[in-house]
């Protein structure tokens, strides 16, 4: 678990830290300040490990299989609803679909609002990251951006409004799988992490579920 931090400058820098460990995997210097720096606990050395790492990356993140663990807001937050009563076949029976509405997609509403939010204080995506703007690694990023900024006030109402509405659910996740101990260890130090900080936040939540019909 990550220690409390009290300056503005050490809460930015791992933000970005956790923004770059879910951006892509880590390189051999990364994990080696990591080591030294003891940016997480009962954590092993891994410095003899980083092509390991990087494979379960991939795993975990970008190929798409039963090992792999969403980072997408809209996967956990949207729900698509689809109206079949008008369909008419004379050889299918009409497929019925959850009244709920079906989850798991991506570029939902979650994903334009988040990138909305970003353009509001003036960020936009760089050409160079080809991805959706809800991932966590951006979400992660922009709250990074904000304490630079010292904007307090925004660094919550975004986290309620946005990466508080599901991170718990997704690390949830990282901490149940065995593709990668790295990574478990990196999703425990970012619970400890945002448990501290947004304790509050997360104890008053308001679970919204955006519908797309």
């Amino acid at each position: 678990m990550l220690p409390r931090l009290e300056s503005t400058k050490e809460t930015v820098e791992i933000y970005f830290l956790f923004a770059r460990l879910f951006r892509e995997a880590p390189s051999a210097e990364l994990l080696r300040t990591i080591a030294e720096c003891k940016l997480l606990t009962e954590v092993r050395d891994f410095l003899r490990e980083e092509e390991k790492i990087a494979v379960e990356f991939a795993s975990l993140f970008l190929v798409p299989g039963e090992k792999m663990i969403s980072p997408y807001e809209s996967s956990y937050c949207d729900t698509l609803t689809i109206d079949s009563s008008t369909a008419c076949s004379a050889y299918f029976e009409p497929e019925t679909f959850p009244k709920e509405g079906l989850r798991g997609f991506l570029c939902g509403p979650s994903a334009r609002s988040v990138e909305k939010y970003y353009k509001t204080f003036g960020f936009e995506l760089s050409p160079s990251f080809h991805d959706l703007p809800d991932h966590i690694s951006i979400e992660l990023e922009f709250l990074g951006r904000l304490d630079e900024l010292e904007k307090v006030e925004e660094i919550h109402k975004f986290f309620r409004e946005h990466l508080g509405r599901w991170i718990e659910s997704f690390l949830d996740k990282m901490l149940l799988q065995r593709t990668s101990e790295f990574y478990r260890a990196v999703a425990q130090g970012l619970r400890g992490y945002l448990e501290k900080y947004f304790e509050y936040d997360l104890n008053h939540k308001q679970i919204v579920s955006n519908k797309v019909i």
